[in-house]
């Protein structure tokens, strides 16, 4: 049995959260070839979701619809994982450091931690795809289209314009 570190910690939560880099690319990569037409917005409004791929990963597609004014809406590119396959992961990962899942537990326990908490967290900051757990799965977003975006731009393009500063 090893000592647990912070860093070692700490480089099991990178390790895991790495481990679902090529789902992560795929994603990105599936991402920027969505065209966001008319038609699709208005199939995703009618459905609220569309499965848009089975090889080599499922991946959907969901609308949030945002309660505005202006009828705002989110389009997001999910997958999704049984949780205990993550889990699996992480005992297989602190298996591979000589640890046990009592010894994480003790060490989260004393320091304050959360190891899946942190591999989210990791998730989120390093690849830009935001995880939750809704009951037994691991739904992983990516945010493909947010309608704010255009309404910032346009409201920066109105404050930066030159007539704004002539009277």
């Amino acid at each position: 049995m090893n000592e647990i570190s912070y860093e070692l910690w700490q480089e099991m939560v990178e390790d895991i959260a790495s481990e679902y880099a090529p789902l992560f690319s795929f994603m990105h990569d599936t991402a920027r070839e969505i065209n966001i037409s008319r038609d699709l917005i208005e199939d995703l409004k009618k459905n609220k979701e569309i499965k848009i791929s089975n090889e080599p990963w499922e991946l959907w597609l969901q609308i949030d619809l945002i309660k505005d004014d202006i009828g705002g809406f989110r389009i997001y590119l999910m997958a999704f994982e049984e949780s205990n396959a993550m889990e699996e992961l992480m005992l297989n990962t602190a298996e591979e450091q000589g640890i046990t899942q009592e010894d994480i537990e003790a060490f989260e326990v004393e320091h304050g931690l959360d190891m899946l908490g942190e591999i989210f967290e990791e998730i989120k900051d390093g690849y830009d795809i935001q995880p939750e757990i809704k009951g037994d799965i691991i739904i992983f977003s990516l945010v493909v289209f947010d309608s704010q975006d255009i309404d910032d731009s346009k409201g920066n393009d109105i404050f930066w314009s030159e007539e704004l500063y002539t009277n």
